[in-house]
């Protein structure tokens, strides 16, 4: 089985932003600002990327306003 390139852009944005998340935090523990610095950036940067690339994608997007339609009940005693 073969991946679609678009999926895997979006998941390397995701692993991105995590790899940034944990470099931040690593040096908040370690009291390092400049990799503190570095791991924020790293991760508001694939943060950028997976949102871009979920909204360039317009098959994604379509699928994802679908999802959040909601359905209106129907009135069975004839009020509609």
């Amino acid at each position: 089985m073969t991946r679609d390139k678009d999926m895997s852009d979006r998941d390397e944005g995701r692993a991105r932003q995590a790899k940034g998340s944990v470099q931040e935090a690593i040096g908040k523990i370690i009291g390092d600002v400049a990799v503190e610095r570095q791991g924020s950036q790293e991760s508001k940067a694939g943060a950028r990327q997976a949102e871009a690339d979920q909204a360039s994608s317009p098959d994604r997007a379509s699928a994802a306003k679908a999802d959040k339609q909601i359905d209106i009940p129907i009135d069975r005693a004839g009020k509609d």
